[in-house]
């Protein structure tokens, strides 16, 4: 039985991966910063390896043996400080980089994000060769580094690899899904410009398969993006979301001009007068849910033999 070590096991990507690898055979052991998160990891069937990004002896400790990392903690947040992001997402990864590397750890995954790549532009089929010169979010700026120190560690001795999903999905979200159903009770929630432009995503499932084939793979020094497949329409989609909690969308909308600029004032306000929480629109919303953003994960299947394990439609149904 193989054993592998697993940062973020507590959030939504890293429960099912975890039910994944378990259910694949594998021995999990999980990384966890207090005794509730040791507790959660433990009841999902991982081993919790007492510690954080920034312990580097005890990421080593609980990594040997291993036969592979997957590497997913993060704080989500666009509106956040970069500097506040950069000590987990960059200096974190550094550290699990280090740790993996004196554990003598075969190979290193990493959960990067398609949001590295959004410039404030529409983008239409993208692929991994597309460069943004305009990240204006900290997430994605510190994503964008930490996707590259991986990149940069890949060797004989320890392949890595990074896998890059649009807006993750599914049944028991606890990141994207409770912020919209919020908004929406709140009267807060508008489409941008409509909500009409397309956008892809990718279901937790799909994400997870994706993580593991590349663990599994002979192929290091690699970024695959990993989609559902299906263009979608972004206020389409959302409705279909809140519809499974059985919630109406509204059916209200701002132009994308005048939603750019509330984001500007919104945040000069909001970090002029240091006004706790998020603005209800900032920039880097703007740029995840108000224009189009279609990147193509043809490189992951054909490479990696990638198929969806479960279509949009589906996922939806077991929302309900």
């Amino acid at each position: 039985m193989k054993t592998v070590f697993v940062t973020g096991g507590s959030g939504f990507v890293g429960k099912n991966l975890i039910a994944m690898l378990l259910e694949k055979g594998y021995a999990v052991r999980a990384l966890a910063r207090s005794a509730k998160t040791a507790d959660f990891v433990r009841q999902l069937g991982a081993i919790p390896i007492q510690g954080d990004l920034q312990n580097q002896p005890a990421l080593q400790a609980g990594m040997v043996g291993c036969a592979a990392v997957f590497h997913l903690a993060a704080s989500v947040d666009f509106w956040a400080d970069e500097k506040i992001l950069w000590v987990d997402h960059v200096n974190g990864t550094e550290n699990m980089l280090k740790a993996a590397q004196l554990a003598r750890v075969p190979k290193f995954v990493y959960l990067s994000a398609a949001s590295v790549i959004m410039d404030g532009r529409p983008i239409v089929d993208a692929d991994e060769q597309y460069v943004s010169n305009h990240i204006i979010d900290g997430y994605s700026k510190t994503k964008l580094v930490a996707e590259q120190r991986v990149l940069q560690a890949n060797s004989p001795s320890m392949e890595t690899v990074a896998i890059r999903p649009p807006l993750i999905w599914g049944k028991g979200d606890t990141s994207a899904l409770p912020q919209i159903v919020e908004a929406a009770q709140k009267g807060q929630l508008a489409f941008i410009g409509g909500g009409k432009h397309p956008f892809v995503t990718s279901h937790v499932r799909n994400v997870c398969h994706a993580l593991i084939l590349a663990a599994e793979s002979a192929i290091g020094g690699e970024v695959f993006f990993v989609t559902d497949g299906e263009t979608l329409q972004f206020k389409q989609f959302l409705t279909d979301m809140l519809a499974t909690q059985g919630i109406k969308a509204p059916d209200r909308s701002v132009p994308l001009g005048v939603a750019r600029a509330m984001a500007q004032v919104m945040a000069w306000f909001w970090r002029t007068f240091r006004r706790p929480g998020h603005p209800p629109l900032f920039p880097g919303m703007i740029n995840t849910l108000g224009l189009p953003f279609l990147v193509s994960d043809a490189k992951i299947r054909r490479v990696l033999g990638f198929k969806n394990l479960i279509s949009v439609q589906e996922g939806l149904r077991e929302m309900k």
